[in-house]
């Protein structure tokens, strides 16, 4: 699980200077803090995404060369096609 620096007790005492009692402080503390470590991406995640990214952009770049290469030679054809009726 992530970890994450969130101070609990200051979040806490600073609710109860806004007016919330002990156990409303400590509620909405409690509800905060799990939202927001359950939110935070990993070094894992972080990773996994980079990886997936690398397998996107290569699987794309093939695509590209097989397309470029496929104008490149019907141009080619067509030019000879051309040069030969001409």
């Amino acid at each position: 699980m992530a970890s994450l620096l969130f101070d609990t007790h200051k979040a806490v005492k600073d609710l109860q200077e806004a007016g919330f009692d002990e156990a409303q402080a400590e509620a909405v503390v409690s509800t905060l803090g799990t939202a927001i470590v359950g939110n935070v991406a990993t070094k894992q995640d972080v990773l996994d995404c980079r990886n997936d990214l690398r397998s996107e952009m290569q699987a794309m770049e093939l695509r590209i060369t097989v397309r470029m290469g496929g104008l490149i030679v019907a141009g080619v054809a067509l030019i000879i096609a051309l040069d030969k009726l001409l």
